[in-house]
């Protein structure tokens, strides 16, 4: 998938999910959603870290416009907390799979990747150096700190993280023979956040 700013990523978001937000909310309301969804995006734009990172850089890309349509969705148009957290993530869906479509190629690079130990070894060295304040992963791939995390918490909104974190399970399903395992989650309380690639069982 290309890389893109989080206001690029919010307008294709807002684009992807408008028919979801119509059949959800009806016309009228899906247009307030756009607007508004623009205007909370414009407050939380000057917060995002400016990290050097691409793999701190990508996670952000998607986090602060889903925040910003959820906000929007709870504080404008008054949607309460699960419908607004269940409409948030059907847009983002319907946004993703369209991406993972246009990425044919997307599936290979990907197997190449965890297949290979060297290029194994180059993803995990990039995820162990880490940044100040950014995605932190130790030896044993337990990810220690989480930026995305902390930035939905300073917001008041740590509840959108999971929806964010399983669309890796979509990517996986791209891969041919290869698994997700995870083992708790940082943002609903644990120190630490096990996950591991896997060859599946044939």
């Amino acid at each position: 998938m290309s890389s893109s700013s989080p206001s690029e990523r919010l307008a294709q978001i807002l684009r992807e999910g408008r028919f979801v937000a119509i059949r959800e909310l009806g016309e009228e309301c899906a247009a307030e959603l756009h607007t508004r969804a623009k205007e909370r995006y414009l407050a939380l734009e000057a917060t995002i870290p400016p990290f050097q990172s691409s793999m701190d850089r990508k996670l952000f890309e998607l986090g602060p416009p889903v925040l910003a349509i959820y906000q929007a969705l709870l504080h404008d148009l008054g949607v309460d907390r699960e419908p607004a957290l269940r409409l948030a993530e059907d847009m983002l869906l319907a946004f993703y799979r369209k991406q993972l479509h246009r990425s044919p190629l997307l599936g290979a690079a990907m197997d190449i990747v965890f297949r290979l130990k060297p290029a194994r070894r180059l993803l995990m060295k990039g995820m162990l150096a880490g940044e100040p304040g950014g995605f932190r992963v130790d030896r044993a791939s337990e990810v220690r700190e989480c930026p995305l995390v902390t930035f939905a918490r300073r917001h008041g909104v740590p509840e959108v993280v999971p929806m964010i974190c399983r669309l890796d399970d979509l990517k996986v399903k791209e891969l041919h023979g290869i698994g997700l395992h995870r083992a708790g989650t940082l943002v609903t309380g644990a120190e630490r956040r096990g996950f591991r690639y896997v060859m599946a069982k044939k």
